[in-house]
Parts: C-alpha cells; sequence; structure tokens
C-alpha cells in the first residue's frame, strides 16, 4: 500500500504532470488574480459614509498628452490649465481633480503627509579622535525621522492613494463606519475631515502566478479630532526635511502593525518607518524668490520641498522627449506625471513659462478694507511666479511601475536644461509658484493671463 501511494506521488509531481496542470489552471489563476487587481485598483464596493470620494478616476486629462496636433503650443496660442493634481501623500500617487481649493500653502491637500525613516548618528560633539589620529565614538547617539521621496524609495510612487472628504449633502449623524478593510473605527470619518485612503499590492517572497498577492488598505484621517488624536496617542516629534525641522504630528498609530510591516517591505526600508501629518502651526516658512513688492508679508508650506505650488507647460516635457537619445527606454513616451506638478498646462510653446514673473489664474475671494468697513470681493486669482524648479534624478521614476531609469530624463535634461545660473549644476524644468491670497479656486480649462515678465535667478536652498 505504502509503495502504491508512492508511485501515484512520483507520479503527481512529475516535470510533466505538473507543466500540464500549469497549462491548464494557470490562464484561471491568473484571470483570478487580474480580478482581485482590478478591484483594488477601482475600490469598487469602498463606501465611507457621510463622504465622497475626491477626484478622476477612469481617465485623465493627460491622455492625449503625446499627440501633437499642430495648432497647439504656438506663440499666439493662450496657456490654459490642462490638468490638476494634489499629493496628499509626499512622493505618493496623487490624486487628479477637475478644480481645486487653493490656499497661500498650496492646492488642498497637497503634501499634507509623508512617510519618514528613523535616522540614527552619533553626536558630532562626542566624536573625539585619540593621538593616533583615530576618531573614537562614545555611546551617544543621535536619533532624527527623515522624511521620505522616490529619490531613495521609489516604490513609493505604487501607494495609490483616494482622497474621501465630507459629503454637504450627506450629513451623518451616526457615531462609526465600516472601514474598507472592515476595521471598527470609534468615531466617524465625517467628525474627522474625511479620510485618506493608501492601497498597496504585497507580495510575498514565494507568490507563484499572483496568488498570494495581499491588496492592503489603510485608511487615515484627513483632519483628526482631538478625540481621536487622543485615542490614537499620536505624538508631537521633530521632522528632518531638508534644512527645516518643523514639529509635526506623528500618526503611525493609525496603521494596523500587520499592515505596517508590509508597508515597510514593500517600500524597502530597514528603519523604523512612521507616518507624518503636517501640524498646521508649525508650517515651513518660504524664504527664497519672494516678490519684490509685498515687503513684510509672510509664505508657508507644509511637506512641499520648498514653495507652496508647481507648474509644468506639458510642450516643455514634449521638448525633453524630443532631446532623449533614441537608445533611451523612455524616448517618445515621458510621462509629464514624472515631474509631479500640480498645474499642466497646454497651450504655448516649450519653455515659455521660464520668463514668467506674475500670472493671473481661477479665481480668488480678497478683504478689502474700506472706510466703511471690511468686505469680500470675488477677483482673479493673482500667483507670484517664484523661479524655475530645480530638478533631481526623482523623474526618473516611472509613474506606474515605480522603477528608476539609471539615466533619463536626468542626463539629458542636464544636457539641455541648465538654463539658470542660481540653479547650477542642476537643470530646471517647470516653475515654482506662490498664491497671493488666502483662498481660490482652480478649473481644468482655466486660462493663464501673464502680467509680468523677466529674468529668473534660482536662489539656494544650501549656500
Amino acid at each position: 500500500m505504502a509503495s502504491l501511494l508512492q508511485h501515484y506521488l512520483d507520479y503527481l509531481t512529475s516535470p510533466a504532470v505538473l507543466l500540464t496542470i500549469l497549462i491548464l489552471l494557470g490562464p484561471f489563476a491568473l484571470e483570478r488574480s487580474k480580478n482581485r487587481a482590478l478591484r483594488n485598483d477601482s475600490a469598487i464596493g469602498t463606501k465611507i459614509q457621510g463622504c465622497f470620494r475626491l477626484g478622476i478616476f477612469k481617465r485623465s486629462n493627460l491622455d492625449d498628452q503625446y499627440e501633437r496636433t499642430g495648432t497647439n503650443d504656438s506663440a499666439s496660442s493662450k496657456a490654459k490649465i490642462k490638468a490638476l493634481f494634489t499629493f496628499p501623500i509626499k512622493s505618493c500617487k496623487g490624486v487628479e481633480l477637475s478644480a481645486s481649493e487653493v490656499g497661500p500653502t498650496g492646492l488642498k491637500y497637497d503634501r499634507l503627509f509623508t512617510f519618514a525613516q528613523l535616522l540614527s548618528k552619533p553626536h558630532k560633539s562626542k566624536i573625539a579622535t585619540d593621538a593616533g589620529g583615530v576618531q573614537e565614538v562614545s555611546g551617544d547617539w543621535q536619533h532624527e525621522w527623515q522624511f521620505m521621496t522616490q529619490r531613495d524609495f521609489p516604490r513609493q510612487a505604487l501607494l495609490k492613494t483616494e482622497l474621501w472628504v465630507p459629503d454637504p449633502k450627506k450629513r451623518s449623524t451616526k457615531n462609526g463606519n465600516d472601514l474598507p478593510n472592515g476595521e471598527a473605527n470609534d468615531d466617524s470619518w465625517v467628525a474627522n475631515g474625511g479620510c485618506i485612503i493608501i492601497r498597496f499590492a504585497f507580495e510575498p517572497d514565494f507568490n507563484p502566478l499572483g496568488l498570494r498577492t495581499d491588496y492592503v488598505t489603510i485608511s487615515l484621517p484627513l483632519s483628526p479630532s482631538p478625540a481621536r488624536a487622543a485615542s490614537k496617542k499620536y505624538a508631537y516629534e521633530t521632522l528632518s526635511i531638508w534644512r527645516d525641522h518643523p514639529v509635526a504630528i506623528n500618526m503611525t498609530n493609525e496603521i494596523p502593525p500587520k499592515h505596517l510591516a508590509k508597508l515597510k517591505y514593500f517600500l524597502g526600508v530597514s528603519n523604523p518607518l512612521a507616518l507624518f501629518r503636517v501640524d498646521e502651526h508649525n508650517k515651513r516658512a518660504v524664504t527664497r524668490c519672494l516678490p519684490k513688492d509685498r515687503d513684510g508679508e509672510s509664505y508657508s508650506v507644509g511637506f512641499a520641498d520648498a514653495f507652496p505650488v508647481h507648474m509644468l507647460n506639458v510642450a516643455s516635457v514634449r521638448a525633453v522627449d524630443d532631446e532623449l537619445p533614441d537608445k533611451a527606454a523612455v524616448k517618445g513616451k515621458l510621462d509629464a506625471r514624472r515631474f509631479r506638478s500640480n498645474i499642466y498646462l497646454s497651450g504655448p510653446p516649450a519653455y515659455a513659462e521660464d520668463s514668467w514673473k506674475k500670472v493671473l489664474i481661477g479665481r480668488c475671494v480678497q478683504c478689502f478694507t474700506h472706510n466703511n468697513g471690511t468686505r469680500m470681493v470675488e477677483t482673479d486669482g493673482e500667483y507670484h511666479v517664484a523661479c524655475r524648479t530645480a530638478r533631481c534624478k526623482l523623474p526618473n521614476t516611472h509613474p506606474d511601475t515605480g522603477i528608476q531609469d539609471r539615466n533619463e530624463p536626468y542626463t539629458t535634461l542636464g544636457k539641455t536644461r541648465k538654463v539658470d545660473k542660481g540653479a547650477y549644476p542642476h537643470p530646471c524644468l517647470g516653475m515654482q509658484v506662490i498664491p497671493l491670497f488666502e483662498q481660490g479656486i482652480l478649473r481644468v480649462g482655466d486660462e493663464v493671463e501673464v502680467l509680468e515678465t523677466g529674468e529668473h535667478f534660482y536662489e539656494k536652498m544650501f549656500t
């Protein structure tokens, strides 16, 4: 009997039989895996009580970005907003919008969160050199949370984000909601300003035909109430972001430990990982390339690199694409999304935006004081075009695969776009913009009126 069972076992595990099973069942397994991925991507079945999902989902206003019509991008073409994006989590996938509120720190929800890793280094004051010239380090170490980007963790490009905001038409009075991942929540999302959902596909080391892929969903409040912050034990900690060290809100306790472990593995992070939110009382000051006609006014950002809004002309991206070497993998399909702009423009010729100094886009509400009191007036939204955008290698990351090209487009940018002596040796593409109002709105299709042009000279962050 034992020998008979061994015979059948040997037969069923033979290469020929296994190959036959794979051929017969493989297509069904792949289709099942594909359907699971489709459900995850489209968030089918997701419903956040009292909220609606913000954004454009099934199409993009950049779908036709590679088309050359022959009528656009002429010197007489009026610049218009082609597409709008907000990036709720720094360096993760953005949310495309048809319209967006704009404030002094940029588009609403933009760079509101960031991932950070905890780095450790010895205190400089504790490093000593002995008589033989050998450095000795004491046991005292300095621990610092440092923001993360695709520069070092390109798979952040694969973290999908969704914005669910309170629906004024569906005010909920219930205390509690069903989350997409089935977890209980002890206070409503509406009471916490809505929620942001993060999705990613976690694949274990052994994952035949993708059958063991786990589609992870993480939900967090957009504007946590004091009660929520207390119950989840948020921490106010110093975060290093470039040369700034603002106090920010560590909301990592919102992420279930098992999800956090999978997220670390997915991103390739070996150090402790955390998620921070901007503290509204500790924003970072903008101190460079300020408008010269507004002395005494202050400007700030959240987790954006340096300025509130980034603007990019699609024709400029196409011009860079034309300069790419024929052997480049991205030649002919350089995606404008690689540059992670908030405002994408169509209409003007390539690099026309390089000389813009002040523009009107969309609408805003301004407060005016007169002898008979203060009144609010709706007017055109005025923006200070602060400087060109100095580029690093981040656009080498493909926005859909998270794969970093070793060279392009950064190498070509380095050869063709070192156009600002202040930014040297960095190439430049796109413009950094500061809103000159408290509350405004932008819509796809809004025209751009250029009020002032001139030469730009980039003021470096590090001198």
